[in-house]
């Protein structure tokens, strides 16, 4: 008997539910013709349209936006502000204004351009316009049409983050294109020139005529100074400033020197009586520089040698020494008299420096009343001053602004608030249209639309879906297969080995009751593959089916027929995870490795981490672990319920293989809301009926039976293939 079959017929049956993808690619290949087709047909007409279309060039011209006032001569004028954001866009509006371009046309004689001259037009066109449905544009004069044309293919834009405005022209011409965005800078220059000629010009105008005005004004105002100073006498002298105080300044200059003159003299005179006291008058500077007290010194100190030396051989009473001392004594007092003779002079001069003092402050007396009356008056005469040279300085400083002015006459001296970053330049390839991305733009597009209308129209036939009713009967067997489930009826039950057409009936063991068995759903373990079709149809929308697989005796092995029917629903496109519970699971290549259940009731490792791939197909495997379920503490087999519920999040069916006999699933038939009994005797045997009451006992519904022969190790390869 074949252990697993497939038709075409059972693969595309047109049935609603689930997309199949596999069926959806199956029926997207029958209409390839459908896909490609539209594809090359939009390539062919993409790609005429770009041969055929007349290629359009862009010439791009950079204008920097600033303020390029002169300064002043001498550099005093602060500088110029940069413009901001609102002054860039309103040289936008200027330079695409309907008035520029309409100057760019007429210079660069655009009407005579075909492109966009409005031309006789076609036949269409008259005919149309016959009837009064012709274009507006027709009604417009010749010229305005080409400036509506020119317009249309002008584009003007400032440049984000910065000062600057880009000029693009589109034309069938390259050198067209770069021509009329040169010619609309240079008429934006032209323009901007023009503007500073003309308020160049008012404001010479004006600063000539207030000149003539301020000159009246600072002529009045400096006579009105020189007036009222004649007036006041407050006539100036040298340095800037008036008579009187001129003269004020020299009186007391003059009683500074007399009243120092006076104490130098009476400071003389008291120290040369203070050294005549003293009996030394020589010692006295100013009588040591007299000439007569320095040739009386002399004679004395001559004379004073003189008695030394005779001194020697004569003694004092001799005649010629008491000549000679005479004589001595006699200068001694013609010194004295010349130095009370200096001492009198100086006392002479003291009184002499004293009267002219008393008369210099007499006179500067006079003076400060003279002068403290001419202060009032030049209070005055400063403030008039004042607005004379306030006058005199407004004077020069539209003299100034008046020769500036006039300099900017020169039209080369007129600089615009603009400057030219790049000129546009004759492009050399066409912006549109692009050849070779659109054409594959176009087919491409073409290609995903028609994809997208075949995979519609294959979704909406039913042809690529999965059957969603829950309540679906099982899929019909394939030829020379028989009927997955059969119930038994009175005593009968299936045989192992190959099964025949139909049940054959035979006789219960004894002890084993009708009633019994005539709810045990059996079938043969070789047709596997037919209930992994029919669990792979249910709908598990609301959560996975959790299936429980066990033997009805302790050695009797669950581990290929789980191995099978996990493998075939996974082929059929569903989530499946196999536990090894102690019953055996799909292997990982020669043997089960890694982490498993009990590293992850324990708590040692995460689920990726005891989740394993099966080499032979998309099944995700559990294995056992380190040690088995029974011998783990309660805390971890009390964690069972979540680990389950947490992988009936991420896959379809839950297919836990627990070991055998009595009591060996009990702790696993909780947590299942189906279950698969493996028997090798016969759904009659007492083990198996007493092990399918048991399941059903623990409230599970659904218990199929699946009878299989003891095999070797070959049968069982080829079981499991």
């Amino acid at each position: 008997m074949s252990n697993r079959t497939s038709t075409a017929a059972e693969d595309d049956r047109p049935i609603g539910g689930e997309i199949d993808l596999r069926a959806l690619g199956r029926g997207l290949w029958r209409r390839r013709f459908w896909i490609v087709g539209p594809a090359l047909v939009v390539a062919v007409l993409a790609f005429l349209f770009v041969e055929l279309t007349s290629p359009y060039y862009r010439a791009t011209a950079l204008v920097l936006i600033e303020n390029r006032d002169q300064l002043a001569p001498g550099g005093g004028a602060p500088a110029p502000q940069l413009p901001d954001e609102q002054a860039v866009a309103t040289q936008v509006q200027l330079i695409q204004s309907r008035d520029l371009v309409r100057q760019v046309a007429a210079k660069l004689d655009l009407g005579r351009d075909k492109e966009f001259s409005a031309g006789d037009g076609s036949f269409l066109q008259k005919l149309v316009g016959l009837v009064g449905l012709g274009d507006a544009d027709g009604d417009q004069p010749v010229r305005e049409q080409v400036v509506d044309k020119v317009a249309r293919n002008l584009s003007v834009y400032p440049v984000s983050g910065a000062r600057v405005v880009g000029i693009e022209f589109v034309s069938t011409n390259p050198d067209r294109a770069a021509d009329v965005a040169n010619g609309f800078v240079d008429a934006y220059f032209d323009i901007q020139r023009g503007a500073k000629r003309d308020q160049n010009r008012q404001a010479v105008q004006y600063l000539s005529e207030e000149i003539e005005r301020m000159r009246d004004r600072v002529s009045e105002a400096e006579g009105k100074v020189e007036a009222f100073r004649a007036k006041a006498g407050l006539l100036v002298g040298s340095g800037g400033t008036t008579v009187t105080a001129q003269q004020l300044g020299e009186i007391n200059t003059q009683l500074g020197a007399a009243r120092t003159q006076q104490g130098e003299a009476r400071a003389k005179a008291d120290l040369i009586r203070d050294l005549l006291r003293q009996g030394r008058p020589s010692e006295a500077l100013d009588i040591a520089n007299s000439d007569v007290v320095r040739s009386l010194a002399q004679q004395r100190s001559q004379l004073a040698a003189q008695i030394a030396s005779e001194g020697r051989t004569l003694l004092s009473q001799h005649p010629r020494m008491r000549e000679l001392a005479a004589q001595l004594t006699g200068l001694d007092v013609s010194i004295r008299t010349e130095a009370e003779k200096l001492a009198r002079a100086f006392e002479n001069e003291a009184k002499s420096a004293g009267a002219r003092v008393a008369a210099l402050e007499a006179r500067l007396e006079d003076q400060k009343s003279v002068a403290a009356t001419a202060n009032d008056q030049d209070v005055q005469l400063r403030a008039l001053d004042r607005e004379a040279r306030t006058q005199r300085d407004l004077l020069e400083q539209m003299l100034t602004r008046y020769r500036e002015t006039s300099a900017r006459e020169n039209p080369d001296a007129l600089l615009a608030d603009a400057r030219i970053i790049t000129k546009a330049a004759a492009p050399s390839e066409a912006y549109f249209p692009k050849k070779i991305p659109t054409i594959v733009l176009a087919t491409l597009g073409a290609f995903v639309l028609a994809l997208f209308a075949a995979a519609t129209a294959e979704v909406f036939s039913a042809a690529g879906r999965r059957p969603e009713d829950e309540d679906a009967a099982p899929p019909p067997p394939a030829v020379g297969e028989t009927p997955v489930f059969g119930r038994l009826q009175g005593a009968a039950y299936q045989t192992p080995g190959d099964m025949p057409a139909a049940p054959a009936p035979v006789a219960p063991p004894p002890g084993l009751t009708p009633s019994r068995a005539e709810s045990i759903e059996v079938a043969d373990a070789a047709l596997v593959s037919a209930l992994a079709r029919q669990l792979a149809a249910m709908p598990t929308s609301s959560g996975a089916l959790r299936i429980l697989a066990t033997g009805a005796r302790p050695e009797v092995s669950v581990d290929d027929v789980a191995t099978n029917l996990a493998r075939i629903l996974s082929e059929s496109g569903r989530r499946v995870v196999a536990i090894d519970a102690g019953g055996g699971a799909p292997r990982l290549g020669d043997e089960v490795a890694g982490p498993g259940l009990a590293e992850l009731l324990e708590g040692s490792v995460t689920f990726a981490q005891a989740i394993h791939r099966d080499r032979g197909s998309r099944v995700h495997v559990v294995p056992r672990g380190g040690s088995s379920y029974a011998s783990l503490d309660a805390a971890a087999q009390g964690r069972l319920g979540v680990v389950l519920e947490a992988l009936a999040l991420t896959y379809d069916f839950v297919l836990l293989s627990t070991p055998g006999g009595v009591g060996g699933a009990d702790a696993f038939t909780p947590h299942c809301e189906a279950a698969i009994l493996v028997s090798n005797t016969g759904a009659g045997d007492v083990a198996t009926v007493d092990a399918h009451d048991r399941l059903k006992a623990t409230g599970i519904e659904d218990v199929v039976v699946l009878l299989k022969r003891d095999i070797g190790p070959d049968d069982g390869s080829r079981l499991a293939a």
